[in-house]
């Protein structure tokens, strides 16, 4: 497993639905349906999900794939709730535990930012 290219992955994509997140708040309509992010956008999210199932087992893809779906619709909520629940699990494998610690906190740091949403 590369570390540094799952880490970078995971950094990038907590960062885009945080921002993506702030984007859809509607102060003059909270009831209504966000935007879809550009092509360009889920062109770049979508990169980001396959640098990570490259990383991890399949049975961890799933997620990229519930993520990757939700992000097209432009739900960063939902889509970072499959992320929260993916570092969850991939946070108590053997693959984790061989990470640096600042590889951690790094992820850590992204799934603190994910729970946020």
């Amino acid at each position: 497993m590369d570390e540094h290219a799952f880490v970078t992955a995971i950094e990038a994509v907590s960062s885009t639905l945080g921002t993506m997140a702030l984007v859809l708040i509607h102060q003059e309509d909270p009831l209504a349906l966000p935007d879809p992010p550009d092509t360009g956008d889920v062109t770049a999210y979508e990169g980001h999900m396959n640098a990570i199932k490259a990383q991890v087992g399949q049975n961890y893809h799933r997620f990229m794939d519930m993520s990757l779906r939700d992000y097209r619709g432009g739900f960063p909520d939902r889509a970072g709730a499959y992320l929260i629940e993916f570092l969850e699990g991939f946070m108590a494998s053997s693959d984790y535990q061989n990470f640096s610690a600042t590889s951690k906190g790094k992820i850590d740091f992204a799934l603190r930012d994910l729970r946020e949403l």
